[in-house]
């Protein structure tokens, strides 16, 4: 295929530009309380042969190409709750002490 993005590798980059909007917004007057996070995508599945038994699932991009046309894509919705290694839920920004005039 390419460049193909693993499902994981997907996930880990989300992961890191949430952390990347916390650490943003640590010193914001305002900030924001994620509620859930809907991620859709498209995944192309792969059979694995090299010695590893199971299934790949690679994140299609738009940039794919003529690669991609002869395999199947699927669509994978996912629904996530972003919390903190403490179980707290995440904020990338506090809220104000008083409201803007």
């Amino acid at each position: 295929m390419g460049s193909e993005i693993g499902l994981a590798r997907a996930i880990r980059g989300l992961r890191a530009e949430l952390a990347e909007a916390m650490a943003d917004g640590e010193d914001e007057a305002i900030k924001f309380r994620i509620e859930s996070i809907s991620l859709d995508l498209q995944v192309a599945v792969e059979n694995a042969h090299e010695g590893h038994a199971g299934l790949k699932f690679w994140v299609v991009s738009a940039d794919a190409g003529a690669s991609t046309a002869s395999t199947a894509t699927h669509s994978l919705s996912l629904q996530l709750a972003a919390e903190t290694a403490a179980g707290d839920q995440v904020r990338i920004a506090s809220r104000p002490e008083r409201r803007p005039d």
